[in-house]
């Protein structure tokens, strides 16, 4: 991805993100998240929010690792174990920060949200 479309996407609202987000992961059947040296996926949020950011591209999630999360990793997780997981961060009370820019801002969403916004998506290629 050429940097200047990278710049120019992070630039977008938090909503118009989200909606980058949604399509990007029904388009591509994959997203991607951060994961430390010992596999566990980082959060942000204060001590009251366990938020797990999650980007559309692999280039959206390795600029936060430059800065934010120096040590750690970024992973990919096909959509439909993510989808899976969704009913499992619900339980857990686990929200799912919808592509953070370098500031973190994002739209913060259930994961059964996320997971429905998603399943809309695909039924639209169907």
């Amino acid at each position: 991805m050429h940097i200047k479309q990278l710049e120019s996407v992070f630039k977008l609202e938090s909503k118009e993100r989200y909606g980058y987000l949604i399509r990007k992961v029904a388009d591509f059947e994959q997203v991607f998240l951060i994961a430390d040296k010992q596999g566990n996926y980082v959060t942000c949020g204060n001590n009251n929010e366990k938020i797990i950011p999650i980007w559309p591209e692999l280039e959206f999630a390795q600029e936060l690792i430059k800065t934010e999360w120096k040590n750690c990793v970024v992973t990919m997780v096909e959509l439909n174990n993510f989808m899976n997981w969704m009913d499992k961060l619900e339980t857990e009370n686990y929200l799912i920060g919808g592509f953070p820019n370098q500031k973190l801002n994002s739209i913060v969403v259930k994961p059964t949200e996320i997971k429905n916004h998603l399943i809309f998506e695909c039924e639209q290629y169907e």
